[in-house]
């Protein structure tokens, strides 16, 4: 089989193990590796950019396997800058692992864990950056830092 180009989105990133995977409408995955991950460039110019982001559109080149894995990715390129925002805590439990922010945009973005930087949890009020992303169609924020 030939080079395949697709148009998919960010489905799965993990930071401490530098992989992921990107998905179609059709739920057919493809695997990368943080170095297969290119940045977008505006009018050639590449500016410092986040990790993959949940939900982001991204062109991805593979080659399709037939052996029932995912086949891995030759190059996925972001389609657009990443869209950083501030917010503010709604609410965050920290045995449950979750919580909410209201973006400065006046969306609701589902809070976990997972895409807390430093190890630094929020408190309600609290204020952050972010980077707007969609996990199961709903919005996610990626990479979160806390201000305070």
């Amino acid at each position: 089989m030939g080079l395949t180009n697709l148009s998919m989105r960010v489905h799965k990133y993990i930071p401490n193990k530098l992989y992921g995977f990107v998905i179609d409408n059709n739920d057919y995955q493809v695997f990368f590796h943080l170095g297969q991950f290119k940045p977008f460039q505006d009018q050639g110019v590449i500016l410092p950019q986040p990790p993959p982001i949940l939900g982001e559109p991204v062109m991805v080149s593979f080659y399709p396997t037939d052996n029932g894995k995912a086949p891995k990715a030759i190059s996925v390129e972001r389609l657009q800058k990443p869209k950083q925002l501030m917010g503010t805590v709604d609410s965050y439990d920290s045995a449950r692992g979750y919580g909410f922010i209201m973006g400065d945009d006046g969306v609701s973005y589902h809070l976990h864990n997972s895409e807390i930087l430093n190890n630094k949890f929020p408190l309600h009020n609290d204020k952050v950056k972010f980077y707007a992303g969609l996990r199961l169609g709903k919005p996610r924020a990626c990479h979160i830092e806390v201000i305070r």
